[in-house]
């Protein structure tokens, strides 16, 4: 959790840092993407860059006018480089700074299968 104007700035460090201008970040308002590379590809697409990871989080919950990250997830091309969770987390934060320390105890590895559909017995 994080102050909201924090926020904002990481925000405007991620958009100047964009795939589409030569950086590795795709920023939106809930959250950040990290890519390989820069987008590459013909008309701006994003060619030979791979999505790494991603951070997302809400807005004034659980209190007005800050930030709380919900999910930080490393895709499997992510996990084929070695990047964990954590590593995600700190690549995005490291645009204004907030430590990362103490933060790696509270992120967990997503379920492997659906526990609904075990629960089931369908799955």
């Amino acid at each position: 959790m994080f102050p909201e104007d924090q926020a904002n700035q990481l925000l405007r460090e991620a958009e100047e840092q964009d795939v589409t201008a030569g950086g590795t970040f795709s920023a939106g308002p809930a959250g950040v993407q990290v890519w390989s590379e820069p987008w590459n590809g013909e008309g701006g697409t994003r060619g030979s860059s791979v999505h790494l990871g991603s951070v997302d989080w809400s807005y004034n919950t659980p209190t007005r006018f800050c930030i709380t990250v919900y999910r930080c997830m490393v895709t499997q091309e992510g996990r084929n480089r070695g990047l964990e969770a954590a590593d995600v987390l700190k690549q995005i934060l490291d645009l204004v700074g907030p430590p990362i320390d103490g933060v790696r105890a509270n992120l967990h590895e997503p379920l492997v299968t659906d526990p609904f559909r075990a629960a089931s017995g369908t799955g």
